[in-house]
């Protein structure tokens, strides 16, 4: 027996897919390079090239604000490229340190803007960092064929996704996953426009920090003792205590997030929603259903591109994973979940090798529909002509009386509600599970037993009655909530499940 419940909440990687250091030492060659932008500023970057010279190879590149470690032309990282499959075919794989991040020169800047009228030949954004290296690459790295792909996931997701604005001609081949579209929207720092508290604490006082010099090692955050996550922000109080007792104002972007709360100019010009006009390369975005850092972002994108270009080359792919799950795991399970395939290898061997080995080395054959989405609950990859689906029909589910969901609009119109206490001191958890402080946060929670959550009094589950058939719900779901509080201020948290 299923039903459907919305339940109302009131709220105060390691690699799959090894090579092996040894593998790759015997396979490529190493070298670094400073690499200069056209206002002069110089970008770290390593490239591998396969020993094998008798032949030309496309270049795939990384460009990451978290370091291309390990430093130095005999040091060897323990994988390259996207899944070792790529790495054993021979590619041209090439990693950047972003500008003003670790040996890369410059001054960073989070989300950095995308200029649309640039006044001068020197003035830059990560979109022109992303062409010159680009140029370089193509100029001076030995043994290349002329194509050039980027790809990335999380924050290098976002770089790979502002490489496709006014990108270079050899740019033939762009894979953003996980990408960041908004951070005060709805990727990352805020949920639609809700402070994400844990995650942007503990990302930015280890992420934001300041470097006066280059830098080859991560700076330690700040120091403190780590009491269960729950008790940590409850006994913080207010966000501005963070300041007062941990950070000292020393992380420049976590003050600027706590000074912009709304949507401002601020958060407004980080925002490359509107900027993905004349899109040239061939693009696929991945995501995962599951991704409570940066779902908005896949969606968005792939539905600006859509938008602003009539005809383009741009796939979907939504998988069962959590943040990056298709590269960090197999892919068989989520939380208690268990599938009956490695959802990642499938994703690898189907999707993501034949994309780049079809554009970049012009091999193989490939036939992407627009997009590929993982059914969760008949565990099935279903292909698409066009998202969100074509042959989709909207429906509404209505609040009603007795904690009910109805299919049907109500008739009478009399202004029935239902009321719970709130006690700020006491918020509602988001999992039921111990978790330390000073991990980001608990990714599997999005398919975690409710019950904990649903059987407070402080908490409002609305369920349908039995279901006599199947319902899939594909595309975006969104709430309409009609809501008075004698408080100051509240946060609404809309949870929708199968039981």
């Amino acid at each position: 027996m299923k039903k459907f419940f919305v339940a109302l909440l009131l709220f105060a990687a390691s690699i799959q897919f090894a090579q092996g250091v040894e593998w790759i030492k015997d396979n490529y060659t190493k070298k670094e390079y400073k690499i200069q932008m056209r206002d002069g500023v110089k970008l770290f970057t390593s490239v591998y090239t396969p020993k094998d010279t008798s032949k030309t190879y496309p270049i795939i590149v990384v460009r990451t604000p978290y370091t291309v470690a390990p430093y130095g032309e005999d040091k060897f990282p323990a994988n390259l490229g996207p899944n070792e499959e790529l790495a054993r075919a021979g590619y041209i794989f090439a990693y950047q340190d972003v500008r003003g991040q670790f040996m890369s020169e410059g001054k960073y800047d989070n989300m950095r803007a995308f200029i649309t009228n640039k006044k001068s030949p020197a003035e830059f954004d990560e979109s022109t960092d992303a062409y010159d290296t680009i140029d370089w690459l193509v100029k001076n790295a030995k043994h290349n064929n002329g194509n050039v792909g980027i790809w990335g996931i999380s924050y290098p997701g976002f770089y790979a996704a502002m490489s496709l604005l006014n990108s270079h001609p050899a740019l033939k081949a762009v894979s953003p996953q996980a990408p960041i579209a908004d951070w005060f929207v709805g990727d990352d720092m805020h949920h639609n426009g809700i402070l994400a508290l844990s995650m942007a604490f503990n990302f930015l006082s280890n992420f934001d920090f300041q470097k006066d010099s280059l830098i080859t090692d991560w700076p330690s955050g700040p120091q403190y003792d780590s009491p269960d996550m729950y008790n940590f922000f409850l006994n913080l109080g207010s966000v501005a205590n963070a300041n007062k007792k941990y950070l000292h104002g020393k992380y420049k972007f976590w003050n600027a997030v706590t000074e912009h709360g709304t949507y401002d100019e601020f958060w407004k010009v980080r925002s490359n929603l509107p900027h993905f006009n004349n899109i040239k390369p061939a693009v696929l975005i991945v995501g995962g259903w599951y991704d409570s850092e940066d779902l908005y972002g896949p969606l968005n994108i792939y539905q600006s591109i859509e938008k602003k270009n009539t005809t383009n080359n741009t796939h979907l792919v939504m998988g069962p994973w959590s943040h990056g799950g298709w590269a960090r795991t197999d892919g068989a399970s989520f939380g208690d979940i268990k599938y009956p395939e490695s959802t990642s290898a499938t994703y690898n061997k189907n999707i993501i090798t034949p994309f780049f080995n079809y554009y970049l080395r012009g091999s193989g054959n490939l036939e992407l529909p627009e997009a590929i989405t993982y059914r969760t609950g008949s565990h099935e990859w279903i292909n698409y002509d066009e998202w969100p689906p074509a042959n989709s029909e909207n429906k509404t589910l209505y609040l009603a009386p007795n904690q009910k969901l109805n299919w049907n609009k109500p008739l009478d119109e009399k202004n029935d509600f239902e009321e719970y206490l709130s006690d700020p001191n006491k918020p509602v958890p988001y999992t039921a599970k111990f978790y330390d402080s000073q991990q980001a946060y608990l990714r599997t929670y999005m398919n975690e037993d409710q019950r904990f959550a649903y059987s407070r009094p402080d908490v409002l589950s609305f369920s349908t009655e039995a279901l006599e058939n199947d319902v899939v719900i594909a595309g975006p779901i969104t709430a309409n909530l009609f809501v008075s509080t004698t408080g100051t201020d509240a946060k609404y948290f809309q949870c929708s499940r199968r039981c």
